[in-house]
């Protein structure tokens, strides 16, 4: 929302009040029920701290929120925020409604608001939320599939514009809803360009540095850095020399059987584990290395989603490793000659894709440079243009 005042719009957030500071002009706060058990059982939320982790809920009450609490445990803000929301939209003139998932409660809130104002209202998809969705626990339960099922397609009937971050998002959703296909958009993640002045990488000659910036399980459940790690003891046991020709820097938090796994490749000099890192020493780690490893959880699925990650290592001009599973990773990189890739949960795979990125850079072959016109588009001011374009033709029309 930083640049949509250069494109004359304004933006009120409504947000729960379980986290963050006070109320002021641009930001509204609601209520949330489950807030209370945040702060009960979350020392992060007692200093005032988003949760680095959902991990301090127990089993059972995780469980029981699950079943009963549809789409998401968000879902008991929704009244608190609907009364608020009314309440601001009374006293001032608002052009329209967008609401951005996840959370999907999100975007329940958006469509009573819509159905209450009838004033235009833009869903954004940031990711897929039944075809490819956040919470694997959704394609196991027929129960909720089926609900979220309705949910979705009474979000689609009804927003004026839907907004999604990938092409294999948009795909999916112009065929599962034909008579919306001319409503959807494609507006992807991007960058802030400023945060990454061009740097020239290390010198060639060993070691090659591959660094990795944020958490892996800590920030989605399913994506793990295990069979990689794998994949390097492999390597490790038939040739101990990779430790002099690899070194891989992890900038970011780690679970403790993350840093358990990791403890053999540790203590052979291979890894480095740098802990949690600021945003502009986590930019300074990709600037310091040859390539950068991207790291996404394999589905039995095409993927539909692309981490956030992977345009700021676009903007950091060096080659990607990335691990996933075949959809829009794999297509991206392979269309914007970006890296490499590799399947994820196959640590053969891992082994032989870093071995040829090894040849590449022994050969001189890893560095690049990409067209400053070419990275324009997934600026974020750029990308906000594209947002209030969408805006505009709703409330033009």
């Amino acid at each position: 929302m930083r640049y949509l005042p250069d494109f004359g719009y304004s933006a009120q957030v409504l947000t729960t009040s379980a986290f963050g500071g006070r109320e002021d002009e641009g930001v509204l706060r609601a209520w949330e029920p489950l807030a209370a058990y945040r702060w009960l059982f979350n020392k992060e939320a007692r200093g005032g701290r988003a949760p680095s982790t959902n991990r301090t809920r127990p089993g059972l009450l995780r469980r029981l929120g699950r079943l009963c609490l549809v789409p998401d445990l968000q879902v008991t803000w929704i009244p608190f925020a609907f009364w608020r929301a009314l309440r601001a939209l009374v006293r001032g003139k608002t052009d329209l409604i967008y609401s951005s998932y996840p959370p999907a409660s999100a975007h329940l809130l958006g469509l009573l608001l819509k159905r209450q104002t009838d004033l235009p209202w833009v869903a954004d998809f940031r990711d897929s939320w039944i075809y490819d969705p956040l919470d694997p626990e959704l394609q196991e339960s027929p129960y909720r599939w089926a609900l979220e099922t309705r949910l979705e397609e009474a979000v689609m009937h009804s927003a004026d514009a839907i907004v999604v971050a990938t092409e294999a998002v948009a795909e999916h959703l112009r065929l599962a809803y034909p008579k919306a296909a001319e409503r959807i958009y494609v507006i992807t993640n991007g960058f802030e360009p400023g945060d990454f002045p061009r740097s020239d990488p290390p010198p060639v000659g060993d070691p090659l540095r591959i660094a990795h910036t944020g958490s892996f399980s800590i920030s989605h459940s399913q994506r793990t850095p295990q069979p990689l790690f794998l994949a390097l003891k492999d390597m490790l046991a038939d040739d101990p020399s990779w430790a002099q020709r690899l070194h891989f820097d992890l900038a970011g938090a780690l679970s403790e059987e993350e840093q358990c796994a990791a403890q053999g490749l540790v203590e052979a000099g291979l890894l480095h584990l740098q802990g949690p890192q600021e945003h502009a020493e986590a930019i300074a780690y990709q600037q310091r290395a040859h390539a950068l490893l991207l790291v996404d959880h394999a589905r039995p699925w095409v993927s539909s989603n692309v981490p956030g990650k992977f345009y700021e290592y676009l903007a950091a001009e060096r080659p990607v490793l990335a691990l996933g599973s075949e959809g829009m990773v794999q297509r991206m990189v392979r269309e914007l000659q970006a890296g490499v890739f590799a399947r994820a949960d196959d640590p053969v795979a891992i082994r032989k894709t870093i071995e040829e990125l090894y040849d590449c850079f022994c050969r001189g072959e890893l560095a690049v440079r990409r067209d400053p016109h070419f990275l324009k588009p997934y600026h974020r001011r750029e990308l906000t243009r594209s947002l209030a374009q969408v805006f505009d033709h709703l409330v033009q029309s």
